[in-house]
């Protein structure tokens, strides 16, 4: 069985990379298909915000399980079974550590922004250090 890793964001570039995946690799029965979002961890600093720390992460958890909910609505409504991964850190490290134990990693195409043109991209980020075949899809 193909294992796919699909790492999701809140992107519309990443809303087409998952009806992409579902047209593709949904009727294939030799396919698993993870989904995967890493949530940034809450840093704060001083007293005060260690009484917003909870609410803040409270917001962040909620965010993060309705992204996943999302993404995968995508998927069972076109009768696809998917796993989901909910995982905390810097994303680019956390994806590419999970995807060690799949076969492929897909993921949207970053949207065009000044700020990319200028800095590196997540996509740069896991298109030179994949440990797999990458899948980028515009």
């Amino acid at each position: 069985m193909k294992k796919i890793l699909f790492a999701v964001d809140g992107t519309e570039a990443c809303r087409k990379a998952a009806q992409f995946v579902v047209d593709f690799f949904g009727d294939r029965e030799d396919c698993a298909i993870t989904i995967i979002h890493v949530k940034t961890p809450v840093v704060l600093y001083g007293e005060a915000a260690l009484a917003a720390y909870e609410e803040i992460e409270r917001k962040e958890n909620a965010e993060s399980d309705k992204l996943l909910a999302e993404f995968s609505a995508i998927f069972t409504n076109k009768g696809v079974n998917v796993t989901q991964k909910l995982l905390e850190g810097e994303a680019v490290t956390e994806v590419l550590n999970t995807a060690k134990d799949f076969q492929l990693l897909v993921i949207g195409q970053s949207e065009e922004s000044l700020w990319n043109k200028i800095f590196s991209t997540n996509q740069n980020d896991f298109s030179e250090k994949s440990p797999i075949p990458i899948l980028i899809v515009k």
